[in-house]
């Protein structure tokens, strides 16, 4: 089901909210995080979105940029042109900006951390972005730094010698949270791009980067697979999917190799950015499609402002702690 909030904010949606609110309470609510919760506010200096390093990366290849190719393919392609090492410098030189202010999106979300985290709750946060926005604004807010586990699953999958998680010592089959707050960054993390690891796929980036993820997640190799205890939570909870474009084939990977199984509902927000009527008709064929598809993953969309449904979110998990009294 399509929920339109602009206009108001209907019945079948602050269920959404209550029911988002009630699951991370219990432990049983998964907050997975794209690029689009990375935009910044209006008037703020933002990382380069996906569709401008593409295009960044075809001009010094000096390929003409048709906007359907998604970045995997131009940096597969500039890859080639260059070298790894290259593509993560380039990267590095993009995405590692710890100057840049912290969107909003971000601080409610390390807000939310924040309030599971003092009053007693776990908070594990997913996220496929190499930006460290929600580390910086945790950290800004609780003074201390989070639990990152930071997982190489770009890695050669025939490298059997190669353990693919960093963050955490021991067995990555029955790892657990020791602390109240992880976040687990699944597609790697631009502080991770150091020298020693320059020549490898720390990143998932190309083509054949979103390959190797897939097929190490699958495996049967412990080392090499997502975390039995990420799979497992993803498995019996409710997700909020903040900043990806469901239309993305890219997703639809991360989607397969994670969450397609899960038994609970899981939530999406989708904003239109716009009236109905503005956007033009393909667009809004597209959108309407997208939605009925997702539907039947037990994806429902929820057309709304990232930044304002999350706000919303953390107001509800206040209500329901104060209606408990802890």
């Amino acid at each position: 089901m399509t929920l339109d909030v602009k206009n108001g904010q209907p019945p079948e949606y602050i269920s959404k909210v209550e029911i988002l609110a009630q699951a991370l309470l219990k432990n049983r609510g998964l907050i997975f995080l794209g690029a689009g919760a990375s935009r910044p506010d209006d008037g703020q200096e933002s990382l380069p979105t996906a569709g401008e390093l593409a295009q960044e990366m075809a001009d010094a290849c000096r390929l003409p940029f048709p906007a359907y190719l998604p970045l995997s393919t131009i940096a597969f392609y500039y890859e080639s042109r260059y070298n790894r090492p290259y593509l993560n410098g380039f990267l590095q030189k993009k995405i590692d900006r710890d100057d840049l202010p912290i969107p909003t999106t971000m601080q409610l979300v390390a807000e939310i951390a924040a309030c599971l985290e003092e009053h007693g709750r776990q908070c594990f946060i997913v996220t496929t972005n190499y930006d460290c926005f929600i580390e910086r604004a945790y950290e800004a807010r609780m003074k201390k730094k989070p639990t990152v586990i930071v997982y190489r699953g770009g890695w050669n999958p025939h490298d059997s010698s190669t353990r693919l998680h960093v963050g955490f010592d021991g067995d990555a089959e029955f790892w657990h949270p020791t602390q109240s707050t992880t976040i687990y960054k699944m597609h790697g993390c631009i502080k991770d791009v150091t020298e020693a690891t320059q020549n490898e796929s720390c990143l998932v980036i190309t083509d054949e980067d979103y390959i190797n993820f897939i097929t190490n997640a699958f495996s049967q190799d412990d080392k090499k697979r997502l975390l039995q205890y990420t799979r497992g939570v993803i498995a019996l909870s409710n997700i909020l999917f903040l900043g990806y474009s469901l239309t993305d084939s890219n997703f639809r990977v991360i989607f397969k190799a994670t969450a397609e199984a899960r038994k609970n509902d899981s939530y999406a927000i989708q904003y239109l950015n716009g009236n109905k009527a503005a956007i033009g008709q393909f667009e809004l064929t597209r959108w309407t499609a997208t939605a009925s598809f997702w539907q039947t993953k037990k994806v429902q969309i929820i057309d709304a402002h990232a930044r304002d449904f999350v706000a919303q979110l953390l107001s509800e998990i206040r209500r329901q702690i104060g209606n408990v009294g802890h």
